[in-house]
């Protein structure tokens, strides 16, 4: 039995209408939420003493919920004179108070300034049912007689799916007007099956409708010069946001919709949410950046515990666990929820607790649950311990070479001992770190390195010293940043002379003013491209050769696919050059970030057709590889390189 238009025009004709309503005989057709899920916000904006006219009111039962719950005076019209004798028949005897008149809502028979309340459920949704100027004709002669027909201090309540072309109708003709405009999600709503899908199965797990719904509040003022109406939009019952402009409005509204579209497809298809994050602004802050950023996991295996939050502290958002794909894949697979949500802190906002991280993210993260659960499901909060941590900013400015960048400092634990990191991050990739420092007494502790491919480095050195090298004496850092590897160096060999290449003479100001760095005889930075620095060096007869040579450079082309180093510094002709650069028992150390496997096997070939031995160490908990090559076969030692990191 086809109750549905064929086409979305059929909406606005009559024909389509009383066909309709005979067809379906005396079950209500309820579009957008029964009385049952619309009361609580039909009573705040209905009073009742109010005149109601009920515009499009079909065989709903919602005007006999109302005038049930006290709302007597109310005029219901419609356009199908087949449900208005329905209507009639079915409630003239027990609510005799209430009118049925068949009308149409574009030229109504009514005296003007009559109703105090206007009230649209779906109505403008079927005028407006194409994008054409027809449509917008039509729906703009209705306003025009609800203009009409309300008293000043009246309100035109519309409960609708808000689609792009009747949002900007609506709210560019009533503000023209200067009237307030409100728009209030209903949630309530959209707990129900989609009227429209009649294919929907019976024993389907999911009874939430796939689009918002919202409730629009328009309130007729007098319109008056040089003052703007109000402009409000409520997410939720419990925040009113006010706005400036009408633009702002539809911004709000089309960003719910988005996400609730998004929140749909997610718990409908599995494949939907892989590698997919979510973030969330906040619209009171001033910050541009977000608040929350949302990671969605989901597990192939199938698991008894199906949902679960995750929150990250404040600080460990750069860790491999929680910052990576597949370090959030093992977290998952860890705490053994079919479907677990990450969730990171954003740096410029403030979080007083665990607790109120949760509030604010319930409703959210109840959106995303996966498809099966019942819709008031309690779903568990997870993090590290009770606190999100503290996150204080030290300095925040930007640089030519790598853009917008930030010193932080965050508290961690130690061996179960708080302790305070200072960073340096590059918001233009905000989950690495680019340089970092223990805070002791409120300096800089230059003996502690807190990078794991750092201590690897100068694992293998200390190694390479031993066993092979003795007499060096010189090392070249390619990559400053904020100088820890350099200083760390100078703090365990002060008789070796370490020179630091920075292209960015921004980092070096950062790494002497916030990370203790000193220079020094032994410790020298020099400001210049690492490439050409490089090729100079070899390209000298007179210049000293160095026993060591560590890269360490960041690449600021996310698109490439790797991170660390730059393709220009892959280069074979590069390569050469750095081995022209070494001593014959030099040892040159590469900090590869690479996801691409293929093309980390590219890297380690091309170096084996320069060096005579090359070997890659794998960091545990990290993308990093650290590539050690020996111009001269180095002399076999049984490896240390067990050694713990200092950092957690």
């Amino acid at each position: 039995m086809n109750l549905l238009p064929k086409s979305s025009s059929e909406f606005s004709q009559q024909d389509y209408w009383d066909k309709f309503f005979k067809t379906r005989g005396k079950k209500a057709f309820e579009w957008y939420g029964a009385y049952n899920q619309l009361y609580s916000v039909l009573h705040k904006y209905i009073n009742p003493r109010d005149n109601i006219l009920v515009g499009g009111c079909g065989n709903s039962t919602l005007s006999a919920d109302l005038y049930n719950a006290g709302f007597t005076s109310m005029t219901n019209v419609d356009i199908s004179e087949t449900v208005i004798e329905q209507m009639i028949k079915q409630y003239g005897t027990t609510h005799p108070k209430m009118k049925f008149v068949a009308m149409d809502l574009l030229q109504m028979s009514l005296d003007a300034e009559t109703f105090t309340c206007f009230l649209d459920k779906g109505t403008l949704d079927a005028l407006m049912s194409d994008t054409d100027q027809e449509s917008r004709d039509r729906a703009e002669k209705m306003f025009k007689e609800i203009d009409r027909v309300l008293k000043v201090g009246g309100r035109y309540i519309c409960i609708s799916l808000l689609q792009e072309h009747i949002l900007h109708c609506l709210t560019s003709y009533f503000h023209n007007l200067g009237w307030m405009i409100r728009i209030c999600r209903c949630e309530e709503a959209e707990s129900q099956e989609d009227p429209t899908d009649l294919k929907q199965k019976k024993n389907s797990s999911s009874s939430r409708f796939p689009f918002p719904v919202f409730t629009v509040v328009c309130t007729k003022f007098k319109k008056m010069e040089r003052m703007a109406p109000l402009l409000e939009f409520c997410p939720d019952e419990k925040n009113i946001e006010r706005l400036s402009s009408v633009d702002q409005l539809n911004e709000r509204v089309r960003s719910v919709q988005h996400f609730a579209t998004l929140c749909h497809q997610i718990s409908h298809d599995e494949k939907a949410s892989q590698d997919v994050f979510i973030e969330l602004m906040d619209p009171k802050s001033s910050k541009k950046t977000p608040k929350y950023t949302l990671f969605i996991v989901d597990r192939q295996c199938k698991s008894n515990q199906k949902f679960a939050a995750f929150v990250v502290p404040q600080g460990r958002e750069t860790d491999w666990l929680f910052g990576s794909n597949e370090g959030q894949r093992q977290l998952a697979d860890n705490a053994k929820f079919q479907r677990l949500l990450v969730i990171h802190l954003g740096r410029d906002h403030q979080f007083s607790s665990l607790d109120c991280v949760q509030t604010e993210l319930a409703g959210i993260v109840s959106s995303l649950q996966p498809q099966g659960l019942p819709p008031n499901t309690q779903i568990p909060f997870l993090s590290l311990g009770a606190q999100v941590n503290q996150r204080k900013e030290v300095h925040r400015g930007v640089s030519d070479s790598t853009g917008e960048y930030v010193v932080e400092e965050v508290e961690e634990e130690d061996d179960g001992k708080p302790i305070i990191l200072r960073r340096l991050i590059f918001l233009s990739n905000p989950n690495v770190i680019q340089s970092e420092a223990r805070m002791k007494n409120g300096k800089v502790d230059l003996k502690y390195l807190a990078c794991q491919h750092h201590l690897v480095m100068v694992e293998e050195l200390r190694q390479n010293i031993d066993c092979q090298n003795p007499g060096l004496k010189n090392i070249l850092v390619l990559g400053l940043g904020g100088g820890a590897l350099c200083t760390y160096l100078h703090q365990t060999y002060p008789q070796f002379k370490v020179d630091g290449v920075e292209i960015d003479s921004t980092m070096l100001d950062l790494a002497r003013k916030y990370f203790g760095f000193k220079p020094s005889e032994n410790l020298r930075p020099h400001i210049a491209d690492g490439l050409s620095f490089v090729r100079d060096v070899a390209a000298s007869e007179s210049s000293e050769r160095y026993d060591c040579v560590m890269l360490d450079v960041d690449c600021k082309d996310r698109s490439l696919g790797i991170s660390c180093p730059p393709p220009t510094f892959l280069e074979p002709i590069f390569i050469q050059s750095v081995k022209q650069c070494l001593n014959p028992h030099g040892i040159f150390f590469m900090n590869l970030v690479c996801r691409d496997e293929a093309r980390r096997n590219s890297v380690t070939e091309m170096l084996r057709e320069s060096f005579t031995s090359v070997q890659v160490k794998k960091i545990k908990g990290e993308i990093n590889e650290i590539i050690t090559c020996h111009v001269s076969t180095p002399t076999p030692s049984k490896s240390n390189s067990g050694r713990k990191s200092s950092k957690k």
